[in-house]
């Protein structure tokens, strides 16, 4: 009977082999068991998680695939499931101690060949004391980790990453508040400086994920893993938040269950920080307590519209942003010194009056500046209120001194913010690709998991003529950032420049698809260029939206991605107007000027150098 049953799990894992999504729900559903029912199942009959099942058996069949076709590791690599290469190789060799191409060059010393019929019996003798005193040394070596697990050595800084809430409410209503109490944890834990706490756009990508806790942990490289999930009473206001803190092993350090209205449990993160911190066995400092300790604001009626605001800002649409706007100016309303309410309406409207093209750009800016300045009356010292203070000077004003000063002062100061964008891009625009590289690269190292700094990395090294490694790059992120539209955004302009137009046309579909709703104008120019290589008839109705989009004065930069086509087809004569008007109109994306391929045949030209002096470039020469 249980041989049937591992069998008939083993087939239906089968039938959805190159289904890399496919696990314990999807597998109960078609056993016809609840979800514990079918852990519980697989586990005393197979001894094996079913995680571990499931990638045991993608394992078994790409052995297979390997030694009985003429398939390569990437092609076999998706048809059983794995959701990159890279990931295959690395599982692939720490089941079979083989890579794929080893395997197959070497097919009789796969995993599970008896060691005797390997070496033969002879040589066995000969290993046995080696392996003996392997043994005696990993047990020593493990007795010593076991100690150093029970006694933290409080001189080194232990690594935790805070998995965001996951809403278990029968209606699932209450996102907003997962997501904030997730963040703030996040937040009040980083103030501690014994403890490495991955950044909140790291964990992002496991939100909802399959993946075992410990597959987490070693994924964000972390020792530590905070799991909890919310109910919601379908009668009333009360919540049940149960959290859990898992060591990489996947072994219960610590649990608990808090039954509260949703008013007191926004108080619980603190209560959860502060015993997180004491199952690691880390002494606060009193700076460090006050912090758990403090709250943004003490009106809980702010608090709470201000994390709706958050979560939907996080969304990073249109829509969603219209829904924040008036939830941040209802926080302001009823607690003015709420700073970080004032800077998450100033990012709408900043980040909304660039390539996105959802604001008028000037007036993003004004309400932003004044919103930023309100800010800095109530704290000067801010780091985020500085960096978006300049995020305008830079794009907005054009000011390249102040932006110049800015940048010098980051440059020393390599852990400053985890506020990346505009520092990164001023480097790229003045030139500065070496620097950009090794800054970009100190942020991937800190969160490893957040897609811009991929983008960004593929671009530099387009800008570095390393253009085979930008496009590898963006070949094994594409998997992981299938439905971010930033990355996609950007990867389809990087693809464009690499030549790759095909690849470009991917992703734009993939916008279409994942954002139907976002047509900014770097995506309408994108349509042109390749109407315009496919000689297609429409290109004139992509030229018309993007002039369309001009004469309304909307944002996104129209003026300079019409230039960028005629710059495409050398209508340099054309190119030219459509600068001056980006010009007269102080559009953004004028601060590609410098560094902008499209561009190089035509900066010998004098209409080019005066752009060059006007916009401000040469004040940093």
């Amino acid at each position: 009977m249980e041989e049937n049953f591992i069998d008939n799990v083993k087939q239906i894992i089968l039938n959805h082999l190159d289904d890399e999504k496919f696990g314990v729900n999807e597998l109960a559903s078609e056993i016809g068991l609840s979800k514990s029912q079918t852990l519980r199942k697989v586990k005393s009959v197979s001894g094996k998680s079913i995680n571990q099942f499931i990638k045991e058996t993608r394992l078994q069949e790409a052995a297979k695939l390997i030694v009985e076709t003429d398939l390569n590791a990437s092609e076999i690599c998706y048809k059983t499931g794995f959701s990159s290469p890279s990931y295959f190789n690395k599982c692939f060799k720490k089941y079979y101690n083989l890579t794929p191409r080893e395997y197959k060059e070497n097919p009789t010393l796969k995993r599970g060949k008896k060691f005797t019929e390997s070496i033969g019996f002879k040589k066995l003798r000969i290993y046995k004391y080696f392996f003996l005193g392997g043994f005696l040394l990993a047990l020593v070596l493990f007795l010593v980790k076991v100690k150093q697990d029970s006694n933290i050595d409080n001189n080194s800084k232990i690594s935790i990453a805070v998995l965001y809430f996951d809403d278990h409410s029968p209606n699932s209503d209450i996102e907003w508040f997962c997501n904030g109490l997730t963040e703030e944890i996040i937040e009040k834990l980083a103030g501690v400086e014994k403890l490495l706490v991955t950044s909140r756009t790291s964990v992002k990508q496991f939100r909802n994920s399959k993946k075992s806790i410990t597959e987490i942990a070693k994924s964000l490289n972390v020792d530590f893993i905070l799991e909890s999930s919310v109910s919601k009473s379908k009668y009333n206001d009360s919540i049940r938040i149960i959290t859990q803190l898992i060591n990489i092993k996947d072994t219960h350090v610590w649990s608990n269950t808090f039954d509260e209205s949703i008013e007191n449990s926004l108080r619980m993160q603190n209560d959860v920080s502060k015993r997180i911190v004491k199952q690691l066995n880390i002494a606060l400092s009193p700076e460090e307590e006050k912090n758990i300790e403090k709250y943004p604001t003490e009106n809980m009626e702010a608090y709470k519209l201000f994390l709706k605001a958050e979560y939907q800002r996080s969304l990073f649409n249109k829509t969603a942003y219209a829904k924040a706007k008036p939830l941040y100016e209802d926080v302001i309303a009823k607690d003015s010194s709420f700073i970080e309410a004032y800077l998450g309406l100033s990012q709408i409207w900043q980040i909304g009056g660039l390539v996105w093209g959802l604001y008028n750009e000037q007036d993003a800016w004004e309400n932003a500046k004044q919103l930023l300045l309100k800010a800095r009356n109530i704290n000067a010292n801010n780091e985020e209120l500085e960096y978006y203070l300049h995020l305008g000077y830079f794009y907005y004003d054009w000011n390249f001194e102040a932006m110049e000063t800015y940048y010098q002062k980051r440059l020393l100061m390599p852990n400053y913010s985890n506020n990346t964008g505009v520092i990164l891009d001023f480097a790229i625009k003045t030139g500065r690709y070496n620097e950009a590289y090794l800054i970009n690269e100190g942020y991937i190292k800190n969160s490893p998991n957040t897609s811009h700094l991929y983008v960004f990395k593929a671009e530099i090294l387009n800008f570095l003529n390393k253009k085979n490694i930008a496009f590898d790059i963006l070949e094994k992120k594409n998997l992981l950032f299938f439905d971010d539209m930033y990355y996609l955004r950007e990867s389809a302009k990087i693809y464009f420049y690499l030549g790759d137009y095909e690849k470009s046309k991917i992703q734009l579909k993939k916008i279409r698809t994942h954002f139907p709703n976002e047509n900014p104008s770097i995506l309408i120019w994108l349509d042109a260029v390749f109407a315009q290589i496919g000689n297609a008839n429409n290109v004139n109705l992509y030229l018309n939206e993007l002039k369309n989009l001009y004469e309304k004065h909307e944002s996104g930069s129209p003026a300079w991605f019409i230039a960028l086509y005629y710059c495409y087809i050398e209508d340099y004569e054309k190119a030219f107007i459509w600068l001056e008007n980006s010009f007269n109109r102080h559009e953004v994306e004028l601060t590609w000027l410098r560094e902008e391929p499209l561009l190089i045949p035509i900066k010998e030209d004098v209409r080019y150098k005066d752009l060059y002096t006007k916009i401000g470039f040469s004040k940093i020469e």
